[in-house]
């Protein structure tokens, strides 16, 4: 790994032992203190100590404006990348569920999203696009496969239920990551894919919501 830098060392071997720390922290979290407070305790963690803490850190917070410049120009691909993942999900998740919505799911939908979609853009998309910003292989394709190997720590929680399943769970995050790796990777920004992680996961998260309880 000699021809790599310090900073990408430390994310390309970072990364698989945080995914797999993460899949052992969740269940087990969940397990020793109630599923509740166990995923309570384990997304503080995700989104503080990894998203966000590891993220600046890697990231360098004098780059966070660079990274959520906003496209000069509105490319019609870029624009289809951004809208179109929240659209399927309005109508595969979010609108089946209209009927039994109420205004604490829909604000705490709100809440969670704004974190996790701003933690996750940051994490794993921003930190690849501002080290590797030539390499789609480690930019895109490396983050993809953790990205999505990261959602099993949630299939595994005890009792956790997801509209279609695990598998809808796993291969959604794929699909999403790579729509959202591609987008962010031809901006060289998360700008646009941040709103529309935000924008999927305000769709997803209130039938997640509902469904446990």
């Amino acid at each position: 790994m000699s021809r790599f830098s310090a900073p990408q060392k430390t994310l390309l071997v970072a990364m698989p032992l945080i995914v797999l720390l993460l899949i052992y922290l969740f269940p087990a979290l969940t397990h020793s203190l109630g599923r509740s407070c166990g995923v309570a305790i384990a997304l503080a963690i995700y989104w503080g100590a990894v998203c966000f803490g590891f993220g600046l850190t890697i990231i360098g917070p004098r780059n966070l404006k660079r990274l959520y410049t906003r496209p000069k120009t509105a490319n019609t691909l870029n624009l289809a990348l951004a809208i179109l993942p929240v659209v399927l999900v309005f109508f595969a998740a979010f609108l089946p569920i209209t009927a039994t919505l109420t205004p604490r799911i829909l604000l705490l939908a709100t809440l969670f999203a704004i974190i996790n979609g701003s933690a996750e853009e940051l994490f794993w998309r921003g930190a690849f696009i501002r080290h590797f910003p030539q390499d789609a292989r480690y930019a895109v394709a490396y983050p993809l496969v953790l990205f999505t190997t990261w959602h099993i720590a949630l299939a595994l929680i005890k009792g956790a239920q997801y509209q279609g399943g695990t598998l809808a769970l796993i291969g959604g995050a794929a699909i999403m990551g790579l729509l959202w790796g591609v987008l962010a990777w031809r901006t060289k920004s998360i700008y646009l894919s941040t709103l529309s992680h935000i924008g999927v996961n305000m769709m997803a998260f209130p039938a997640v919501l509902l469904a446990n309880g």
